[in-house]
């Protein structure tokens, strides 16, 4: 009896798109993206020019591919946090901890962000910026508008509240993950947390107090 033939396993692909970002990644972060050429991507990437070119059309769209998917992937994590059953409030320090938990984590992003100038390509990094702020902002918008609904939050303005917590929370995490902070970053954070939750939460109704009531001057009880 002969033995069929069996199918050899499939030997992985390289270069795909998910492979060469990696791969330019690694450039980007030893050498920046404008030091950085195709080929040296694609010798990264153990991919031939043919097979680079099939998924980019020059280091600018490598570069600007790159950054979004990293910025899809927060996205979609701070999408969940605003999914989730926490308070207004919680879901805010939570978005404002997961920026930080990113950018200390991606230095690609976060030099992009940074608008370095060694390290970025700045006409892609400022497009890109630019909408991820209009992205980051309308969450926490959302998350405000949510709060007000449930009367959690005082009536305000959401759409200038979220603009100024951005750009706040985005100063306090570029600088501690630059290593430029002069206050820890939980203890800091906490701060902004105690300011904007005082002054934007609903006021609580004062408790009712049985009222005594005062004798009238002169008469006797």
């Amino acid at each position: 009896m002969v033995d069929p033939v069996r199918p050899r396993p499939a030997e992985p692909v390289r270069g795909t798109r998910d492979e060469i970002l990696e791969a330019a990644r690694r450039r980007f972060l030893r050498f920046g993206p404008r030091k950085t050429t195709m080929d040296e991507v694609a010798r990264e990437a153990g991919c031939s020019r043919t097979t680079l070119y099939a998924h980019f059309r020059n280091m600018e769209h490598v570069y600007a591919s790159l950054l979004a998917q990293d910025a899809e992937a927060f996205i979609r994590e701070a999408s969940a946090v605003l999914a989730s059953s926490a308070s207004a409030r919680k879901k805010i320090r939570q978005i404002v901890e997961l920026t930080r938990a990113t950018y200390a984590r991606n230095q690609v992003l976060r030099l992009a962000v940074a608008g370095d100038a060694e390290m970025s390509l700045a006409p892609v990094a400022h497009a890109f910026t630019r909408d991820q702020e209009r992205r980051i902002i309308d969450l926490l918008r959302r998350v405000l508008e949510a709060g007000v609904r449930e009367g959690a939050l005082r009536s305000i303005d959401p759409e200038r509240v979220a603009y100024l917590m951005f750009h706040l929370g985005t100063a306090l995490v570029e600088r501690e993950t630059s290593g430029a902070a002069d206050y820890g970053f939980d203890e800091i954070v906490g701060v902004m947390d105690d300011v904007f939750a005082r002054g934007i939460a609903a006021p609580r109704a004062a408790p009712r107090a049985a009222r005594r009531t005062e004798p009238a001057r002169g008469v006797r009880r």
